[in-house]
């Protein structure tokens, strides 16, 4: 969400049972009181040179939360009522891409709670997590609606590297919305949860996932 005035209605969902429950929350209450929701999210990658290289947005420095920093490909809240074509939607909204569910890898739920005081902040979602394989070129991605300023690809085994702290940066092909380049990431460029003890099984499930299908 990019307005914090700007109120966005998602459904609640049963914390035990995983099932949706109808109810309409405002998101910001939700991100507030611990209120499970659903989420989304889509990590897209390809094949260059014979190595797998991973797609990272970068969030809007706008954003409420975690603004501009380096962030998984597709990721979003589902607007309350929406049934079909959720992560379709992120997608178009935030790399201005058409994907259909003959493209997408369906790697289930995970269950995600983060807790931060200091921020005001108690979120419980399940996260609905895709993978893809897409030769898309870069240059071919659009962010024009104020959520994401650019997009990066990086190796797959410099992104674990960082994650482990073998290394404190990794290469690039970075694109800002105009050009195309080289741009080293350092390591505070990333989000921060990627490194948090919490999203550990996570990004195992994510690597292993895209590992297995390349």
């Amino acid at each position: 969400m990019i307005s914090k005035t700007k109120q966005e209605f998602i459904e609640e969902w049963d914390w035990l049972t995983g099932k949706p429950l109808g109810i309409p929350v405002d998101r910001s209450v939700a991100h507030k009181e611990g209120i499970p929701h659903e989420g989304v999210h889509l990590w897209i990658y390809k094949i260059i040179a014979g190595q797998i290289w991973i797609l990272l947005q970068k969030r809007s420095s706008r954003k409420d939360l975690y603004p501009s920093v380096l962030d998984i490909s597709v990721g979003g809240h589902v607007p309350f009522g929406l049934n079909e074509g959720k992560i379709q939607k992120e997608a178009s909204e935030e790399l201005g891409i058409d994907v259909s569910d003959e493209e997408l890898t369906d790697l289930g739920y995970f269950r995600y709670e983060e807790k931060i005081p200091q921020m005001d902040l108690f979120h419980r979602e399940f996260q609905h997590i895709w993978i893809m394989n897409s030769n898309i070129e870069i240059d071919d991605y659009s962010f024009s609606d104020g959520e994401v300023e650019a997009v990066c690809f990086i190796r797959l085994d410099d992104f674990i590297s960082v994650l482990s702290g073998e290394i404190s940066c990794a290469e690039s092909l970075y694109y800002d919305g105009k050009d195309v380049y080289i741009k080293k990431i350092e390591l505070e460029e990333f989000h921060p949860l990627f490194f948090s003890p919490g999203m550990n099984e996570y990004l195992t499930i994510i690597i292993e996932a895209i590992r297995q299908n390349s």
